[in-house]
Parts: structure tokens; C-alpha cells; sequence
């Protein structure tokens, strides 16, 4: 029980005991008047005078004494009643509603705070019973707090929903904090849910009947709160334990990348360990430049190919290594961008101050914005020394396949010889016969003189291309016609095609551009097919035409194709795996050699060499030679 409910007794009890205090007080002086009565009737006839006169004296006395205890009680009764009006205003206008109820819950009294509570009058309230102003919801838990009060006689407390409030139970908006702040329930506010707190007692009054004495607090938005609060903490709750799981899962997240960090430390240690071996181990020189060309690092290579240490070469320009870059790039602004990814011949300079030749490629990076081009190079001066001994062993070769050549050709050349000679004697015969005459024919001498000049000029250059051909010579490379060298090379071959009946054709295509090349060494290629086409067609029905055709044309990719076709018997699938190894022939008495030095022969001019052949329809062997001027060399 609170102190507002004992307050509460306090004001009723003082109620009546007030009511009560008058009336006692009365009956006292009135029994006591007449027992005095009574005294005096019985002897006031015998009493004298003086007895009577004390005896009035006494009777004012009393009356004195009755006036002032009247007086004392009319004050004590009016201090009750201020007392009672106090307590009364106390118990209507306390913050705490207050309720007496019977046994059976009727409402007996109220103050205006629990009216208010109760969205009612006064009036209204009184003589109702208190369970039909409970909220639907709640009205079995107010029965059984009423049942267990009346049971145990022992304070019980209940929250409840008055029925004022709306007939759902309250809602709240996702966040009740708002709502508590801005949507408070008013006492009365009959839209509104109201919560409150009821405590109850069991008292009996003076008449020893039972009551029940309850409070009402507002505590609507104390629950509010207390809502609000523990919606807060739930969602603090679900946020804290998101963010841990978050954290937990960064946390794993940063520890697998410190550890792929760790690995990758690792690795790029073991890398950078690896590159340094291989920098320093590399036999290719590497240098590193700014774009300044000013160098910054050298392997240790660059000792061996240039004769300097790497210290000696860090802050120097890397002109004192290769003086003069390539033709085709000396006068770019940036040649090292021009040289990335290709491979350059180049001259370097040695410390002694000899030159080396060296092969250049370059490689472009950048460090914090910063450009730089790392120069890679490799001393070919064995491979230079090697390919001179492979061109001169390809030349020995040559010279040996080209006297072969003439060898086999030979009864053809001596009669192609033969021919101008005989011609020749003929002339000079006719020519004696007609000086010996009295007369002689002058014009007629200088006619036959004539022809006898032209057939020894013919001869002549029969020899001479046949010595050009045969004799071996340096390598000389000039620009040429490559139609003019067909036609030539034909010319020592003319002898054999005469003596075998094959019909020779020319699909040469016009206005083809200069190739530049060795004379001797493509003549020999074209003569070396051409007898392959012979030989091939030596073994033709008699009633099958033999033929040759020589084309040329320009391909798509600028080269120069030469094709030597025939109508011979072809190739079958394995002579065709093998043609162009070298010792294969298909000849009894060959070598084998021709064609596999042909091959060389035109990849020394940086083309290739090609065949198309089917059997019963004749075999194609063509070269192509890439389109290049003297000025193109470096």
C-alpha cells in the first residue's frame, strides 16, 4: 500500500471520528447534569442557604467549564473540517488516481485524476464496476488480479489498457523513440492507447466491511519508453552483432590478404633473388637508361662484351657503347620507343676501342612516372665469324654444283660452240676464195667478214658466260632485272631443251620491280630447277608434248616470285617428303645436292623455296624473293 492510499484511510477515519466527537461529548455533560440533578433534587429542601449558594457557585462553574469545552470543540471540529477540505483537495487533485472498490469491484469512490485516468466522470464511475472501462484485452488479467487480491488479501499490482484507447492494442512506428517524443497519450485523450499501473490493497472500514483500495499511475509513456529503450537495444544488438560478424569477416578478409601479402613479399623476394641470378649470370649485356639516355645499371655481362665494369658505365651516355645507332632510326627523336620489341644489328664500341657487332633489342618501363628503355645486346661476333664460314662453304658448294652443272651440260654448251665456229671456217673460206678472184666482190668480202665477226662475238659470249658461271667469285649484290636474269639464264640451258623437244614458254609479268641480289648465285637457282624439269621430263610418253614454263610475278606481300613448271610425271608422297633434303636424288647418277643448295641459296637472300607437285600432272618448284634496295642494308 502507498502513502497516498494511507493518506487516503486517514481522511475518512478523521471524517468520522469529527461527525462523531459532538455527539459523545453531549451525552457526557448531559449524564453528568443529571446525576448532579438528580443530587441536588433530593436535597435542595433540606440544604440551607450558604449550600444552595455553593451549590449555584458550582452549577456556573460548570456551565463555564461546559461553555469553554464547547468553544474548544467547535475549534477542535473546525480544524478537522480544514483538515478533512485539505485532505479532500489532496485526494481529488493528486497526480495518483484513486479508487475504492467493494468486493464485488463496483466503484465506490474516485478522484478526479483516476476519472480522468478512466476517460470519465466522476459520476460516471460510481456504482460501475471497474472491469467494464479495462481495455477488452485486458480484462481476464484484471479479474484474476482481482481474484487473487481477494484470495491472499496482499497487495497486487496489474498494468492494464484502460478502454478509452483505441479498440486495437497500440501500435508503434518503427522507431517508438519518435513517437514517444512526438505522440504522446493526454490523460482523457480518448484516441489515444493509455496504459496504467493499478496497485490495490484489501482494507476494512470502520463497520468491519471489506474494501479494496487501488492506485492508478499513467505509465503509458514510461512503457513507451521502456519499448522504445528496448527497441533501441535490440537494434543496437542486431547492429553490434552485424557489424561483428562484419568486423569477423574483415578481419578474415585483411587476414588472408596480410598472408597473400605475405606470400607475395615472399615470391617477390625469391623473384627479385631469381632476376638478380639471372641479371647477373645473363651472358646478353643489359643496360638501363633514362630519357636521357644517360645510363643508370649494367649487368655484369657488359664486362665481357664491352670491356667496362658496370660501375664505370653508371652516369655515362650510352653513346659511349654504341656510338651510332641504326640508319633507319638516327634521326628519331625517341629511337629507343621506335627500337622496343625488335631486334637491331648494331656496332659497339669496345674499351680497347675495336668494334663489336652486336645484336640490340630494347624494352620500355616506367617507375613512379618515370620512363626508362632497358637496352639488351649480345656479341654476335662468333655467329658473324660462323655465318662468313657457312657463306663461304655455301659458295665452295656453289662453284662445285655449278661445274657439275657444266659438266652435264657440257655436249650441249660445246655444241652451241661448234655451231659459231664451223660458221666461222665457213666464212673465212668463202672469204679466201673471194680475195683469190682477179676481181674481187668488195661488198661481198665485207658482208661474209661481217657475219664471220658476228658468229666469233657469239662464241665468245658463249665462253664468257660460261667462265662467269663456273668461276668462283666473291659475293657481289647489285640491283637486277629479275625478267633479264631469266632470260639469260635460259640462254646456257637453250642446248639442252633444243636436243630434248621441249617446248619452252615465258609468262613473265611486266614493269616488276628491281630485286636486290647475287647475279650468279639466282642464275643458278633458275638453272637448277630448269634441269630438275629436264631430267623430269626425259622419261615422258614419245606421244606426249614436253614443256616448260618460267613465270614471274609480284606476290601481295611485295616479293617476287619466280615459278619453273613442267608436265612431267610428278612426284609421289614420299619423294616429296624428301626432294628438298640434301644427298636425296631421284637421279642414278646425281648428288642430291642441287636443290637442297638451291634452298640455301635463296634464303641467303632471305626468301624461301617452294614446291607443288602431283602425280601424272607434273611438278612446280617457285622461289620468292623479298623486294629490297642496296639503301635497306644497316
Amino acid at each position: 500500500m502507498t502513502k497516498s492510499a494511507n493518506e487516503h484511510l486517514n481522511i475518512r477515519d478523521l471524517d468520522n471520528k469529527a461527525e462523531l466527537l459532538p455527539d459523545k461529548h453531549r451525552e457526557a455533560v448531559r449524564e453528568k447534569a443529571e446525576i448532579m440533578l438528580r443530587y441536588s433534587d433530593a436535597d435542595i429542601a433540606e440544604m440551607s442557604a450558604d449550600n444552595i449558594k455553593k451549590l449555584l457557585i458550582e452549577f456556573q462553574a460548570h456551565q463555564t467549564e461546559l461553555k469553554k469545552q464547547n468553544e474548544e470543540l467547535s475549534k477542535a471540529h473546525q480544524e478537522i473540517t480544514e483538515s478533512r477540505d485539505a485532505y479532500a483537495r489532496l485526494y481529488d487533485l493528486s497526480p495518483v488516481g484513486y479508487l475504492t472498490l467493494d468486493k464485488a469491484g463496483i466503484i465506490q469512490k474516485v478522484n478526479i485524476t483516476a476519472a480522468a485516468l478512466l476517460g470519465r466522470s466522476k459520476e460516471e464511475l460510481i456504482n460501475k464496476k471497474l472491469v467494464k472501462f479495462i481495455h477488452l484485452s485486458d480484462q481476464n488479467n484484471y479479474e484474476l488480479f482481482i481474484h487473487h487480491l481477494l484470495a491472499h488479501r496482499a497487495g497486487q499490482a496489474l498494468n492494464a489498457i484502460t478502454k478509452n484507447a483505441s479498440s486495437d492494442p497500440p501500435t508503434h512506428l518503427e522507431c517508438k523513440y519518435f513517437q514517444l517524443c512526438t505522440d504522446k497519450a493526454q490523460p482523457g485523450d480518448k484516441n489515444k492507447p493509455l496504459t496504467i499501473e493499478c496497485h490495490a490493497r484489501v482494507v476494512y472500514n470502520d463497520k468491519n466491511v471489506l474494501q479494496i483500495c487501488l492506485t492508478l499511475n499513467n505509465i503509458t509513456e514510461r512503457q513507451q519508453a521502456q519499448e522504445t529503450i528496448s527497441y533501441l537495444n535490440e537494434k543496437l544488438e542486431e547492429t553490434v552483432r552485424r557489424q561483428t560478424t562484419e568486423l569477423i569477416v574483415s578481419n578474415l578478409s585483411l587476414m588472408k590478404k596480410v598472408e597473400e601479402l605475405r606470400r607475395s613479399k615472399h615470391q617477390l623476394l625469391e623473384r627479385e633473388a631469381k632476376l638478380n641470378s639471372i641479371f647477373n649470370a645473363s651472358v646478353e649485356g643489359i643496360i638501363t637508361i633514362n630519357v636521357s639516355n644517360i645510363i643508370v645499371s649494367a649487368n655484369a655481362a657488359v664486362e665481357t662484351i664491352f670491356g667496362y665494369q658496370p660501375e664505370e658505365l653508371v652516369g655515362c651516355n650510352i653513346n659511349k657503347l654504341i656510338p651510332s645507332p641504326p640508319k633507319d632510326i638516327s634521326d628519331c627523336s625517341f629511337p629507343h620507343v621506335k627500337l622496343a620489341g625488335q631486334i637491331k644489328e648494331v656496332e659497339g664500341l669496345h674499351k680497347n676501342g675495336s668494334v663489336v657487332p652486336l645484336d640490340l633489342s630494347v624494352a620500355e618501363f616506367s617507375i613512379d612516372n618515370a620512363h626508362y628503355f632497358t637496352h639488351i645486346v649480345r656479341d654476335v661476333s662468333l655467329r658473324k665469324h660462323r655465318e662468313r664460314q657457312d657463306k663461304e662453304h655455301l659458295d665452295e658448294l656453289a662453284h662445285v654444283t655449278r661445274l657439275g652443272l657444266m659438266g652435264e651440260m657440257a655436249s650441249g654448251i660445246a655444241h652451241e660452240v661448234n655451231q659459231p665456229l664451223s660458221a666461222i671456217a665457213s666464212y673465212t673460206q668463202v672469204s679466201l676464195n673471194l680475195i683469190d678472184t682477179e676481181t674481187p666482190d668488195l661488198v661481198k668480202l665485207t658482208e661474209i667478214l661481217h657475219k664471220t665477226q658476228q658468229q666469233a662475238l657469239r662464241a665468245g659470249r658463249i665462253i664468257h658466260r660460261m667462265r662467269e658461271f663456273v668461276k668462283s667469285h666473291s659475293k657481289h649484290r647489285s640491283s637486277a632485272d629479275i625478267n633479264a636474269l631469266i632470260h639469260e639464264t635460259v640462254g646456257l640451258c637453250i642446248a639442252d631443251l633444243k636436243q630434248n623437244g621441249i617446248r619452252l614458254t615465258f609468262e613473265l609479268e611486266n614493269n616488276l620491280p628491281l630485286v636486290y641480289v647475287d647475279h650468279i648465285q639466282i642464275e643458278q637457282v633458275i638453272i637448277n630447277l630448269l634441269r630438275n624439269s629436264i631430267d623430269a621430263l626425259k622419261n615422258l610418253p614419245a606421244k606426249q608434248q614436253p614443256q616448260i614454263s618460267i613465270q614471274s610475278r609480284l606476290t601481295l606481300n611485295n616479293c617476287i616470285q619466280v615459278r619453273v613448271k613442267d608436265n612431267g610425271l610428278g612426284l609421289d608422297k614420299e619423294q616429296q617428303q624428301k626432294i628438298l633434303t640434301p644427298f636425296y636424288t631421284t637421279k642414278a647418277d646425281g648428288m642430291g645436292m642441287g636443290l637442297s643448295i638451291s634452298r640455301s641459296l635463296v634464303e641467303a637472300h632471305e626468301g624461301t623455296l617452294h614446291f607443288n607437285s602431283e602425280p601424272g600432272r607434273g611438278t612446280s618448284f617457285y622461289f620468292t624473293i623479298p623486294i629490297r634496295r642496296k639503301s635497306d642494308e644497316y
